[in-house]
């Protein structure tokens, strides 16, 4: 009886402390951008320097089809310098779906020294930090590939 009562108890504190993560609803999302409008910023030193600034905006589809726009800023927060030849860059991204759905995405990014655009098959993860309407509360990660024609894939994976 004891062992039975040891186990019983183990079982229960196994499942209350794993229950709330097995429990959380996970979807993903699978999102084709077009080749961004990419406006520059450049800050402060001339060239490349510290918080230098790139804002895009770009038309996004769905995987059911359907459309949207994305928009973002990206800060330079180390530039390349020595034998590194990656800038790292901190931004935001904006996923608006309309009728107030959206999904908002920070996090940190490695570009090449002076390249406007992120490396063509060399996949890149952000947080996803919040959303709006569809995706109110959503938390989880977006990775998104370059590809060789200049567009963009994105696959976000919500836990909400």
């Amino acid at each position: 009886m004891r062992i039975f009562t040891t186990a019983l108890a183990l079982a229960v504190l196994a499942f209350t402390s794993l229950s709330s993560q097995a429990m959380a609803e996970k979807r993903s999302l699978k999102l084709h951008q077009e080749k961004p409008e990419l406006t520059r910023i450049d800050l402060g030193t001339a060239g490349s320097s510290n918080g230098d600034m790139l804002a895009f905006q770009a038309a996004v589809t769905t995987d059911n089809g359907a459309k949207a726009t994305m928009y973002g800023l990206l800060v330079t927060v180390d530039i390349a310098d020595g034998e590194d030849e990656f800038e790292d860059r901190t931004g935001q991204i904006y996923f608006d779906f309309g009728n107030g759905s959206s999904l908002v995405v920070a996090g940190h990014s490695v570009y090449k020294s002076n390249a406007q655009e992120m490396e063509a098959s060399a996949p890149q993860v952000r947080a996803v930090i919040g959303g709006t309407g569809d995706y109110i509360g959503s938390t989880g990660q977006v990775t998104t590939t370059r590809n060789a024609d200049g567009s963009y894939d994105h696959v976000v994976e919500l836990i909400d």
